[in-house]
């Protein structure tokens, strides 16, 4: 990946690379930036974000804004256990608008917690044909939202109206059932896994598959989980696009592929990180200490409208 310097106020400096950054997004699919005081003020790290990524998601539900940021629109990264390792995915590429950019910003880093990405043009490069074959009917996305673990309905959705979730829902082309009592929702969502990249062209594995499915899970966590709940009853869990089960093999082979081909630029105070969203996925290594980073997304793009090979 290619490191600029930040030297100048955010909207002028971008005014003057941003074809720059946007040859090395074409080509490596991410770019690194350095700035003294980048990331420490607040205020220049959304500006810089607005910028590069704008226009930005704002109150994202599924994370957690930060509070000296009064536009909504600079989080923190998702809440996990600092002892394992988040898996590579692809923001928010279940829902309907996928962000076509993200930044990262650090601000103080312990030990570890680095933020690998993956060139999932590679992944899909390296995938068999069987692997090929499942992912080209997409990904149904599947949560219970409301029971005792996991998210809440109502987080999520920002209203006690089951009619609001419901209209929600439809706007988002995903299907939705309540239980006997009311409490727990459960939605799908069905959704591209394999698109063309727009830069390169070539197919991208665009997705959050290694984020729901259970066999991606640590096995302690799985056999917590399987005390409580058959697997069909999991907080989250995903199938193929048209239904049939997306087989443990796939899910292990990108595991494979994946830890091969991730690369690491090391976190220091200061230093922001712009992805493309539809090409690089990110994962979060184990960390001890302080880690604290700020995450925008943004210049949505409606992921029915993305060519597929």
């Amino acid at each position: 990946m290619q490191h600029l310097r930040l030297d100048g106020p955010p909207e002028v400096w971008w005014h003057h690379n941003s074809a720059a950054v946007a040859e090395h997004l074409g080509r490596d699919g991410a770019v690194v930036i350095d700035g003294d005081g980048l990331c420490q003020d607040v205020a220049t790290f959304q500006r810089l974000a607005a910028a590069a990524c704008g226009p930005l998601a704002k109150d994202n539900p599924e994370h957690a804004s930060i509070d000296d940021d009064p536009t909504g629109t600079i989080n923190s990264p998702t809440p996990f256990s600092r002892t394992r390792k988040l898996l590579w995915h692809n923001e928010n590429t279940f829902a309907r608008l996928w962000p076509r950019r993200i930044i990262f910003g650090c601000q103080e880093i312990g030990d570890g917690g680095q933020t690998p990405t993956v060139d999932m043009t590679a992944v899909y490069a390296r995938l068999g044909s069987a692997a090929r074959e499942v992912l080209a009917t997409g990904v149904t996305y599947v949560r219970r939202l409301g029971m005792d673990l996991g998210l809440d309905w109502r987080e999520i959705y920002r209203t006690t109206d089951p009619t609001v979730v419901e209209r929600a829902c439809e706007r988002e082309g995903t299907t939705w059932r309540w239980d006997e009592h009311g409490g727990i929702l459960t939605t799908e969502q069905r959704r591209p896994a394999v698109i063309l990249d727009p830069a390169t062209g070539r197919p991208s594995l665009t997705a959050q598959i290694l984020h729901w499915h259970p066999r991606a899970l640590d096995q302690d966590v799985h056999d917590a989980l399987r005390l409580l709940y058959e697997p069909h009853e999991f907080p989250k869990g995903c199938r193929r696009g048209d239904g049939g089960p997306i087989p443990d093999a796939v899910i292990d082979e990108l595991v494979e592929i994946c830890t091969d081909l991730e690369e690491v630029v090391p976190w220091k105070p200061d230093r922001a990180i712009v992805v493309d969203n539809l090409r690089r996925s990110h994962a979060r290594d184990p960390y001890s200490g302080v880690r604290r980073l700020l995450v925008a997304a943004g210049d949505p793009v409606d992921c029915t409208e993305l060519a597929r090979p």
